[in-house]
């Protein structure tokens, strides 16, 4: 009973600790196995049960065996982010509804500080047939998935949708009336070119001097010169503006989107309330508290 009372009291000293390093994301994958005695060789007799519901991390379990007295799965998870980690939290639960948890020591593979491998994972549960499991009986093996990371390091905030307003749209904005003002006001000058070439086809067909007509010439070109400036650094302008606008509505496209998958409902991971849960610890230690954050 002491004891019992101990590892509550523990549990819920170290809630504030835990809190803190809440996942972003969680999923259980519910896989229904017996564990079969086929002519000496252990075999796990299983279907993959997921309840319905949004695959948020995309868990896929391929096998599930045993190898000696382990219990194998082999599995794969969607890619994470750069910078975020995986953990997996494995149980058993039984017929009655009694649920099993392995203990730290026992678990072998891939189930820790899972960042850059996320394909054909393998996760053992060392001598859970030995300790745990009887042939012929069937049990239920919860397979749980946490996505821990910083979602700062993504730029992104629960507290506050990403935005791509007008004012966001600012500069874009201011850009592109930049880069046609520079187009317009070449065409201004070009018009202007144009008038004063006539005037120089004008007094040359009439016989006038070179002296009074090679100035307007010699403004038709220097205008004509500056309509070309204006023109293509007007074009610069809008091409390099509509570069920064994409980019920068394709990234807030995905910060939404990174939004929407790491804040779902507007809830911010630090503000899940804990779990508490009892289960039976194997080799028949007596009950555990476990909480679960």
């Amino acid at each position: 009973m002491n004891r019992f009372l101990f590892s509550v009291a523990l549990c819920i000293s170290i809630l504030p600790l835990g809190a803190q390093h809440s996942p972003l994301l969680e999923e259980t994958a519910l896989i229904r196995f017996k564990p079969l005695d086929e002519k000496g060789i252990a075999v796990a007799d299983w279907k993959d049960v997921t309840p319905e519901g949004p695959r948020l991390l995309g868990i896929t379990v391929y096998t599930l065996s045993f190898e000696d007295a382990g219990l194998a799965i082999t599995y794969s998870l969607e890619k994470p982010e750069r910078d975020f980690f995986y953990d997996i939290r494995l149980s058993i639960k039984d017929e009655d509804g009694m649920v099993i948890f392995p203990e730290i020591w026992s678990l072998k593979g891939s189930h820790k500080n899972i960042s850059r491998e996320h394909e054909h994972l393998k996760a053992i549960w060392a001598n859970a047939l030995e300790e745990s499991l009887d042939f012929n009986r069937q049990y239920t093996l919860q397979f749980t998935a946490r996505l821990y990371g910083g979602l700062v390091l993504l730029g992104v905030s629960c507290e506050k949708r990403p935005a791509f307003t007008y004012r966001e749209q600012l500069p874009n904005y201011l850009g592109l009336i930049t880069g046609s003002g520079l187009i317009v006001v070449g065409q201004v000058y070009k018009a202007n070119a144009d008038k004063d070439y006539d005037k120089y086809l004008g007094l040359w067909q009439n016989g006038s001097s070179n002296d009074e007509a090679s100035p307007f010439l010699d403004a038709a070109r220097n205008k004509d010169d500056t309509y070309k400036i204006l023109s293509i650094t007007g074009v610069a302008v809008l091409g390099l503006d509509a570069a920064n606008f994409a980019f920068r509505y394709f990234k807030h496209k995905k910060k939404l989107r990174q939004y929407r998958k790491y804040c779902p409902r507007e809830e911010t991971p630090e503000k899940r309330p804990p779990a508490f849960q009892l289960s039976i610890t194997p080799g028949g230690a007596g009950l555990r508290a476990v909480a679960r954050f």
